[in-house]
């Protein structure tokens, strides 16, 4: 009888594995150039695959060009940016990378960095890709060689981020990092003080949603999906799927140059007639003040506080802080009209405010009374805890003391 193997066998199907062909993988090295418009490049550590592009100064990203004049004196009051407006804009790199994992460490690898500068033909973009961790140390020298000018490092959450995990790779291999000395502008900081309380977030995607028009294409990937697709491409060697995530650095790089245009040209002309009616003078008046721009801290202030569109909490944010500048020259002609504004809102603070200055400046001891004890009414209100204790305490002491002195 005839076995059920020689049946297969006479039917033509292969039986066992030996003769069985392995599938066909994708070469990497040949099929990242037919995907991606980049090339292989030489570097003393080996080869690495890079894509390079040009944008000329007028190209247009959302509503700005690449390119203004910028007046990044508004950045010397900061101690760790002190001089940088000296620091000519060829200097300046911009970065931004993709990595493997959020979590540092010597086994996070910086799979993709893009990285740009300014030259006379406009600025030189260019992408560096890990498209292999064996081959990491080219990765380094062709990242080192383009940035080997820099003397200002523009990134968003590059100083949590992006420049340790940078650092630690370079580290590991047991190379000096190409960034020391240098200075840093990470633009979410700035962008936190200025729109946290304005924007749903201060992520790189609604910041550029909301102030500087840039709509992504629909080749563009979330952010939380961009170690999968490098991981797919390590597994298969297909590198289809990377396409979407070299575009996604690529926005994030090109929206860092016009993020910084638009934050240096929001700080040095606040008060353009496109930005008179925005809720976020109050905080660009604050973080004016913040950095010793006193002058320009009172105008944009004053023009808020005159802005009766304003909701009411921001406007007693601007009387408060603009009060305080005031106190600050010494000039009280101004600053006790907006105290007695604010009290009226029922603000302790300016209570406070009030009888320290019919005390110490008008020794009109009935008048400092009077406010020091509408201050104790609007503390008590307020829940008790150590610091609410504290300041009723001392609201006490005021209280004792101005008695006596309107006594004697």
């Amino acid at each position: 009888m005839t076995s059920l193997t020689e049946k297969l066998k006479s039917l033509g199907v292969q039986i066992g594995a030996d003769k069985i062909s392995a599938p066909v993988k994708s070469d990497p090295t040949l099929s990242l150039t037919v995907e991606l418009d980049g090339c292989w490049e030489s570097t003393s550590k080996g080869d690495c695959f890079v894509i390079r592009k040009t944008f000329p100064p007028d190209f247009i990203h959302g509503d700005l060009r690449l390119f203004q004049v910028l007046n990044l004196e508004i950045f010397d009051e900061i101690p760790s940016l002190s001089g940088i407006s000296s620091i000519p804009f060829d200097q300046f790199l911009f970065i931004d990378t993709e990595t493997t994992g959020l979590s540092g460490g010597a086994g996070a690898y910086v799979f993709l960095i893009g990285a740009a500068k300014f030259t006379n033909e406009g600025f030189n973009f260019a992408q560096f890709f890990l498209h292999d961790p064996a081959n990491e140390l080219a990765q380094l020298a062709a990242l080192e060689d383009f940035c080997s000018s820099a003397k200002v490092i523009i990134s968003y959450n590059g100083k949590s981020f992006d420049l340790p995990r940078l650092k630690t790779r370079y580290k590991f291999h047991g190379w000096p990092p190409p960034f020391a000395d240098v200075f840093h502008i990470d633009l979410l900081h700035i962008a936190r003080r200025l729109w946290k309380s304005h924007l749903s977030s201060c992520s790189l995607g609604d910041i550029e949603h909301h102030l500087l028009g840039v709509t992504r294409s629909s080749l563009d990937v979330p952010g939380w999906k961009v170690a999968s697709h490098y991981f797919d491409y390590l597994q298969n060697g297909d590198p289809t799927p990377l396409s979407s995530v070299f575009y996604h650095n690529e926005v994030d790089v090109i929206s860092l140059i016009t993020l910084l245009n638009y934050i240096t040209n929001r700080l040095s002309f606040p008060l353009t007639a496109e930005y008179q009616s925005f809720d976020d003078l109050v905080s660009i008046g604050v973080y004016l003040s913040q950095h010793g721009r006193t002058q320009s801290a009172q105008s944009v202030l004053f023009h808020a506080v005159n802005n009766i569109d304003l909701p009411d909490n921001l406007h007693i944010t601007a009387m408060s802080k603009l009060a305080s500048l005031y106190k600050k020259e010494g000039d009280f002609l101004q600053a006790v009209p907006l105290w007695e504004t604010i009290a009226s809102h029922d603000v302790l603070q300016a209570h406070i405010e009030l009888a320290m200055y019919y005390e110490h400046k008008l020794n009109d001891y009935q008048e400092a009374i009077h406010w020091t004890l509408s201050a104790v009414d609007s503390l008590s209100v307020t829940p008790s805890s150590i610091q609410s204790d504290s300041l009723r305490a001392a609201l006490d002491h005021r209280l004792f003391r101005l008695k006596r002195k309107s006594a004697s």
